[in-house]
């Protein structure tokens, strides 16, 4: 069983390639008898087989309207799906063993309205149900499979069963969404050679300490012999005839580095958690923090978007060594 339904995924998969957007055709559409529309079609073979047997007109008349009946409402079934096109969204994140909603835009290329149309993934039962007209619709399904890094959506099905509700027409599609797995973060994991001190610890040595000679101005100190002239204020001293010299320092840096080499002590996905970790937590105290992979630095900043370019990179660690 297990190799003809391999088979069958391997069929569809032929005539429904991976692709960015998908528009359903005669092609792609398939129509087969719901549970009630195979009750039915045995309730015409028996009155068929009683209109035979008794050579009964009134049981013929009624099977066969019945049977045109039935051929119809193949093509009205079929043509609510036609010329539906599904297309990938906007990019979708999350955190490994989370949940994310995966959204597909949805519309019809002609202008009728089609009612009643199913979306779900093949190995879920997670589905939305709406009816769609040729605006633009966005329906979102449920994806919990998340691993790091980028992630491959199941397959997608749309079906439908108006009007009668006695024929499924549905389709398979392969959309490429894109999905990033960001690494679970772990929030209390320090570098090795802070463990057994506290979290405050880690967070000031990651603080670069101020620098003392520099540009900025800082303040005005009495003149001390020895200090260079060339510091001396003499527009005070003019006025004041106070000799006074000029302090100036490099200005202090909140600057904290988040470095790879800290958790070198951890395997990898562990590594990468625990700098998530501390990448979320810096950024909802709102610290200013930069980030030091194999082969890619991001330079100190905060805020959200600063937090999902950290993410991003750690999701994307192995694609970028």
């Amino acid at each position: 069983m297990s190799v003809l339904k391999r088979a069958i995924e391997r069929w569809f998969s032929s005539r429904s390639p991976l692709t960015d957007r998908s528009l359903l055709s005669n092609r792609n559409i398939y129509i087969i008898p719901s549970r009630a529309g195979w009750l039915l079609a045995g309730v015409l073979l028996v009155m068929l087989l009683t209109a035979i047997n008794y050579q009964n007109s009134l049981i013929f008349g009624l099977c066969f309207w019945v049977g045109s009946v039935f051929a119809v409402v193949i093509w009205h079934t079929w043509r609510n799906l036609a010329s539906i096109e599904l297309s990938v969204s906007e990019e979708v994140s999350g955190f490994v063993g989370g949940t994310v909603q995966i959204p597909t835009d949805v519309m019809a290329k002609d202008a009728r309205f089609h009612h009643s149309i199913e979306l779900l993934w093949r190995e879920s039962e997670a589905k939305v149900s709406f009816d769609l007209d040729s605006a633009l619709k966005t329906e979102r399904l449920p994806f919990s499979s998340l691993h790091r890094g980028w992630n491959r959506t199941p397959k997608l099905e749309i079906r439908t069963q108006y009007p009668l509700g006695i024929l499924t027409a549905w389709s398979v599609v392969q959309l490429k969404h894109p999905v990033l797995g960001y690494p679970k973060p772990i929030f209390d994991v320090l570098p090795a050679q802070y463990a057994g001190e506290g979290d405050d610890e880690f967070d000031q040595d990651a603080q670069p300490q101020k620098l003392q000679p520099g540009s900025d101005f800082y303040s005005l100190m009495p003149y001390v012999e020895g200090d260079s002239l060339s510091k001396v204020d003499w527009k005070r001293y003019a006025k004041t005839e106070e000799l006074v010299t000029k302090e100036f320092i490099m200005p202090s840096s909140d600057d904290r580095w988040l470095r790879e080499d800290d958790f070198a002590n951890l395997d990898t996905e562990t590594r990468l958690s625990a700098l998530a970790g501390w990448v979320i937590r810096w950024t909802e105290e709102q610290k200013t923090f930069g980030l030091v992979l194999s082969g890619q630095d991001i330079g100190p900043d905060n805020g959200v978007l600063h937090q999902n370019n950290c993410l991003r990179a750690l999701a994307l660690f192995e694609a970028n060594q």
